[in-house]
């Protein structure tokens, strides 16, 4: 059976260095499948585009797959509708199944465009989804122990450079472990992986790292959403890769946690881990409770200066916009983005990704107000803050990313350029937000920056990005 797995592209990639990294349930199933004897081909459209919707064309490849599958997050479950509703309009007979966090999370809404949604894990129901023997539409996948995962197949990867048949990568995916201890409300991996962390068998991991790098790898992501959450198990496989001795660096995510142990701080710099991604969010003690961060703000302080002196890269991570979150508390959040000395710094507008109890809560107090998934990526508003119009929320979002990366020439130049083009990627967005907060101000929606208890009840906020109305000759606003 011939089998076509899909990750389709973002409408905008605000996170430029991820281009070329894979989702990594693509190509666990891929390489399942594939062992089961199956002809597989993964499409990660940043690479190679499966569908032109200009001229309504579909890879070729499309038209031989007996199913076609697709793994999607919220901001790219659009496309991923658009390419399934082309390949059923074309081949009506053929299968389509749908998986990832978002389908997860609405499954009947996945279900209009595809024939079966796999809900949360997919590793233990995919041979039966896949092959015929399990048709329900909805399929709910059991945890799974991640050392039954088995190591990923690079090859099925489509639109990557090869030689001597290995695809050629800059960096090679990992994965140590599954899921996070913690319960973050803006955070979807609790819900779509449980909350028990899982850690894969180091020796697991270091054939892996092996293979990668006898592959010709010399640099590595573990993609783990929380690398060395148990400290103790963490040290184990990081002394097997010192001991290993490779001329292999790495990075991953990590919580401010993991500096409290200095001897687990010495061990990943001796086992050359390069950058760690560190979710920061804020210096505002109140928007840490808002998010039910379990750090404080000595302790992100600390955890940055200890990784800093040790000789590592800290890439922190922001969030702006959380209920307790003010123009004054943001405006300091970013000015110790820079000050901290981070190496590299990621900002993002708060939004609630469905199936979190963020999105549970802003949809019961009736605060979403653009409905459009494509924007739901973390460089857009689409809830109403509390404290600041959406307009001005947006307005930080851009300082943040200027002011951190202003201290060296061609990261201000970059900074310049990326927004430029997000400006006109975003041209009706943009003016549509600026039509919108003077609605919400002329509606008693916001008064003086801050959201009303109107604003929670009012039926007058629009839920899509209709054409904005042009204002009238006299400059008054329709």
């Amino acid at each position: 059976m011939k089998i076509a797995l899909i990750e389709p592209k973002p409408p905008i990639n605000v996170y430029f260095f991820l281009t070329q990294l894979p989702l990594l349930g693509p190509l666990f199933l891929g390489t399942q499948l594939k062992n089961a004897g199956h002809e597989v081909k993964v499409f990660k459209e940043d690479m190679v585009p499966v569908y032109n919707e200009k001229t309504d064309e579909l890879h070729p490849y499309l038209k031989e797959a007996d199913v076609v599958g697709f793994t999607t997050i919220t901001h790219t479950i659009k496309r991923a509708y658009m390419i399934a509703d082309a390949i059923k309009r074309k081949y009506p007979g053929k299968k389509i199944i749908m998986g990832g966090p978002h389908p997860s999370a609405c499954p009947e809404e996945a279900l209009e465009h595809a024939d079966q949604v796999c809900v949360r894990e997919g590793e233990y129901v995919a041979l039966d989804m896949f092959e015929g023997r399990n048709n329900d539409p909805i399929v709910h996948g059991p945890r799974v122990d991640i050392n039954d995962v088995p190591i990923m197949d690079l090859n099925i990867l489509q639109g990557y450079k090869y030689r001597e048949k290995r695809v050629r990568m800059k960096y090679a995916p990992l994965m140590a472990s599954r899921g996070c201890p913690f319960g973050c409300t803006f955070c979807s991996v609790t819900w779509m992986f449980g909350g028990k962390y899982r850690i894969k068998d180091s020796d697991i991991v270091m054939e892996e790292v092996m293979m990668r790098y006898k592959e010709g790898f010399k640099k590595g992501f573990f993609y783990d959403d929380n690398f060395a959450a148990k400290h103790d198990e963490t040290k184990v496989l990081l002394e097997k890769i010192i001991r290993a001795d490779l001329d292999f660096t790495w990075s991953s995510q990590f919580s401010v946690h993991v500096a409290k142990d200095r001897e687990l701080v010495d061990l990943l710099k001796r086992a050359k881990c390069q950058t760690l991604f560190i979710g920061v969010e804020s210096i505002n003690p109140e928007a840490l409770k808002d998010m039910h961060k379990s750090q404080s703000v000595k302790m992100i302080k600390d955890s940055i200066s200890t990784l800093l002196a040790a000789g590592l890269r800290v890439h922190s991570m922001f969030i702006l916009g959380a209920d307790s979150d003010t123009e004054e508390t943001m405006e300091e959040t970013i000015r110790f983005s820079k000050s901290s000395g981070s190496t590299t710094a990621q900002f993002s507008i708060l939004f609630p990704i469905p199936g979190t109890p963020l999105y549970d809560e802003v949809k019961a107090q009736d605060r979403i107000y653009i409905n459009d998934w494509q924007y739901y990526d973390g460089s857009h508003s689409v809830i109403l803050p509390k404290n600041i119009s959406p307009l001005k929320l947006q307005q930080k979002l851009i300082h943040a990313y200027r002011h951190f990366y202003s201290r060296k020439t061609l990261h201000w130049l970059a900074s310049r350029v990326g927004f430029f083009i997000w400006k006109i990627l975003n041209k009706k967005y943009m003016k549509y937000l600026r039509y919108f907060s003077r609605r919400l101000k002329k509606e008693g929606i916001l008064k003086d920056g801050v959201l009303t208890l109107r604003g929670l009840r009012t039926d007058a906020i629009p839920r899509i990005l209709p054409e904005v109305p042009r204002r009238k000759m006299d400059g008054q606003t329709p």
